[in-house]
């Protein structure tokens, strides 16, 4: 005699599944459209992340060399003679060559726009111990147009006339 937790049991009827299931070869045309509804999500993702990516390298390259300008400008008005530092001035340089440009070259985006400025700080006090009257600053900004946007970078540095070393 057979224990009763082993009681033979009515095997289900397979056979009938087992030729739906052989019957089935492939994928259905839904199937295949929402993959390729998916997989089409994925690419057009990551090809807007390309894009930004392109986008953003060219504003550093043009951030870049508007920043160089500045620089160049500002060291260019340090290297002039204390005396003759004064006034103030506006310059354009091509965005791609540096060289001397237009003022449409930047109304059209093509070119940079420096704005220099030279201010004497002697009148500020009367002290002759105080060194301030010798002194002067120097401010340049660079502007610039891209995608109809405006832009613009600043710098400031003063320069003094009797420096350490020097003979009165």
């Amino acid at each position: 005699m057979k224990p009763a937790s082993r009681t033979k049991r009515n095997p289900r009827p397979l056979g009938r599944m087992r030729q739906t299931c052989r019957s089935k070869k492939g994928f259905t045309l839904l199937e295949v459209l929402i993959a390729i509804v998916i997989l089409s999500i994925g690419v057009l993702g990551y090809m807007a992340v390309q894009f930004q990516s392109v986008s953003s390298r060219a504003f550093a390259k043009t951030l870049d060399t508007a920043m160089t300008t500045g620089i160049t400008n500002l060291e260019e008005l340090r290297t002039l003679d204390f005396a003759q530092m004064g006034g103030d001035g506006i310059e354009y340089f091509d965005k791609i060559t540096g060289q001397v440009a237009a003022e449409t070259d930047y109304d059209e985006g093509m070119a940079y726009k420096a704005e220099w400025s030279v201010a004497d700080w002697s009148h500020v006090s009367s002290n002759p111990n105080c060194f301030i009257n010798e002194m002067k600053s120097l401010n340049v900004v660079v502007r610039w147009k891209e995608k109809g946007m405006d832009y613009s970078s600043a710098f400031f540095t003063f320069e003094r006339g009797r420096k350490k070393g020097d003979v009165s």
